[in-house]
């Protein structure tokens, strides 16, 4: 009788223990801490340096042409930029291991014209502490990154709008 009692009252914590929420898809993740600097070559092979970005702020999608959640978020991050054309830079940082060799056709295929930078060694991945894709990271005027995402975004929504528009006011 004792064992029936216990199970029912365990049962009644299970069924009213609430689960754990799913991640918002529009969360940016806070952050404070100094992006390192880089040097990668963009699809046309000129070096892009994350000194060409003082004065605006960046924001940065790690992720490869191969992964359709990375690719899933590459219009909304257009819209993004053309939303901010002036203070604002947006690259997509293609991890893809052969990289301008799969990167350019599969960018020009699909017709997406966000500036896209190519790290096939994963070396600045690395440095930003990206382990798993898409990660988009959110630099501040001074280099500092303020915002982390992982996961795709809707990157032209609501959110993440109003994200970058405070970090643009600062």
């Amino acid at each position: 009788m004792l064992r029936r009692v216990i199970f029912f009252l365990a049962c009644l914590v299970i069924v009213n223990t609430p689960l754990p929420a799913a991640p918002d898809p529009a969360l940016i993740t806070p952050e404070r801490s100094p992006a390192p600097p880089f040097t990668l070559p963009d699809l046309s092979g000129r070096a892009v340096k994350s000194a060409d970005f003082a004065g605006k702020v960046a924001v940065l999608s790690f992720g490869a042409t191969w992964c359709t959640s990375c690719t899933s978020e590459l219009k909304s991050l257009e819209n993004l930029q053309a939303k901010f054309p002036k203070d604002l830079v947006v690259y997509f940082v293609a991890l893809d291991g052969r990289g301008e060799k799969d990167v350019k056709p599969f960018m020009e295929k699909s017709g997406f014209q966000i500036p896209t930078l190519i790290d096939p060694r994963m070396a600045v991945a690395r440095e930003h502490g990206i382990r798993w894709i898409p990660v988009t990271l959110v630099v501040d005027r001074h280099g500092t990154v303020v915002g982390r995402a992982t996961g795709p975004r809707e990157w032209d929504g609501k959110e993440a709008v109003e994200f970058v528009q405070s970090v643009l006011q600062h």
